[in-house]
């Protein structure tokens, strides 16, 4: 044998071996796009909403639409908690 892969030893079932999140790319260029920490822990501070306070994962409700244009309005929710860009006032990492 010439070349030889990886070999993993260690009791109990194979590791699974996990891949690389596909969708990264695409919240980052997001992420850039709104100067928004999505994907990650954040407090957020809301006006014209039910909540003005919310702390948890930053995640898209929806997906914006191609090409990314940061003038339009992205769908986020902390949680159930819906909410656009253009309701935060101010965040943090939490």
């Amino acid at each position: 044998m010439e070349y030889q892969s990886e070999l993993l030893f260690g009791e109990g079932a194979a590791p699974t071996m996990h891949l690389p999140d596909p969708n990264s790319g695409f919240f980052a260029e997001v992420s850039a796009a709104w100067h928004l920490p999505i994907g990650q822990p954040a407090r957020v501070t809301l006006h014209s909403h039910s909540f003005d306070d919310l702390r948890g994962r930053l995640d898209l409700a929806r997906a914006p639409d191609l090409p990314l244009d940061s003038r339009q309005p992205l769908a986020l929710r902390i949680g159930t908690i819906e909410f656009t860009s253009r309701q935060i006032v101010s965040w943090s990492l939490a």
